[in-house]
């Protein structure tokens, strides 16, 4: 009589065992949760917004811009006026090439100079071949004995390097006050035709972007146009590439006036940029790519309104 409670035990025990082993297997086939993606580098960049007429704006709002790294668009976390101190280099290509224009050239950098902001501190350098790039003098906050360096500069013959002048100059800028939260900038003078450099291009680019180095340039290249017996064919292409090249890459600007008029003018509008430009601020999404990340800004503009969006063309990612 107790046989068929044995059976009836088994027979629970062996439901029990596969009940088991079922709830395992779909335990198993169950799907983890996704692993969140860490995210990127939180990016600062400079931002200068510009109007039909290429003069720089003093407004603009985090709803107006859209930023894209590496073809993928980004959030961005605020736009806000950047209204850090600079450490600027003033460089002035010396060669005899931009002599009919050195007096002009002077003032519109004692003018940079006298408009500087409190905080701000400038260094100028003369160059003019590889081996004749030179501090007039080192950082300062002092107007007096700033534009009194300025009046020693002195013209000489010699094979412009132009990017070696810019190379010197965007590492000593970076150098300086190098742990402190301040703008690094360039004011370049020069015809742009560079002669005989130890760098290229490529690795001018490289330090900028690396140090984050803001480059403005005031191209004479209207002095190349003026006596063809003492420049190359196709000089001023050349030299307007080259300086567009340098501008563009770390979100500055190139200016080409044709007289002193547009000249006052590229040094007002360079101040202007300096104190009115803009810093936004974006978390990337990519947190895998090293190196070079390109990045690319849009305006969403008004109707009625053409604004354009200056930016750096990328930046050196070590994360």
């Amino acid at each position: 009589m107790r046989r068929p409670n044995l059976i009836m035990r088994a027979a629970i025990l062996l439901l029990v065992l596969v009940s088991l082993a079922l709830s395992s297997t779909l335990l198993a086939q169950d799907p983890s949760p996704p692993v969140a993606k860490p995210n990127g580098p939180t990016v600062q960049l400079s931002l200068i917004v510009t109007d039909s007429k290429d003069k720089s704006l003093n407004t603009i709002s985090k709803e107006e811009v859209r930023l894209v790294e590496d073809k993928v668009e980004q959030t961005v976390l605020s736009v806000e006026p950047d209204v850090r101190p600079v450490d600027c280099g003033i460089a002035i290509d010396a060669s005899g090439s931009v002599r009919r224009l050195i007096e002009s050239i002077l003032a519109a950098a004692k003018f940079i100079i006298v408009n500087r902001q409190p905080k701000d501190e400038i260094f100028l350098e003369r160059f003019i071949s590889s081996d004749k790039i030179e501090r007039l003098h080192d950082f300062s906050s002092d107007v007096n004995s700033l534009t009194a360096a300025l009046d020693l500069l002195q013209i000489e013959g010699g094979q412009s390097a132009v990017i070696d002048a810019v190379h010197t100059a965007g590492k000593y800028v970076a150098d300086h006050n190098r742990n402190a939260d301040r703008r690094k900038v360039l004011v370049v003078f020069t015809d742009g035709e560079d002669r005989k450099s130890y760098y290229n291009v490529e690795k001018l680019v490289k330090l900028l972007r690396q140090e984050r180095v803001q480059v403005f340039i005031v191209g004479l290249v209207v002095e190349l146009d003026r006596d063809p017996r003492f420049t190359r064919p196709g000089a001023r292409d050349r030299a307007e590439k080259l300086l567009k090249t340098i501008a563009e890459e770390t979100g500055g600007r190139v200016f080409f006036p044709n007289d002193q008029h547009e000249l006052v003018d590229s040094v007002t509008q360079i101040i202007h940029d300096l104190r009115g430009q803009f810093r936004i601020t974006y978390q990337s999404s990519n947190s895998e790519k090293k190196d070079f990340r390109k990045v690319e800004v849009n305006l969403i503009s008004p109707a009625g309104e053409k604004r354009k969006a200056i930016v750096p063309r990328g930046y050196e990612s070590k994360f």
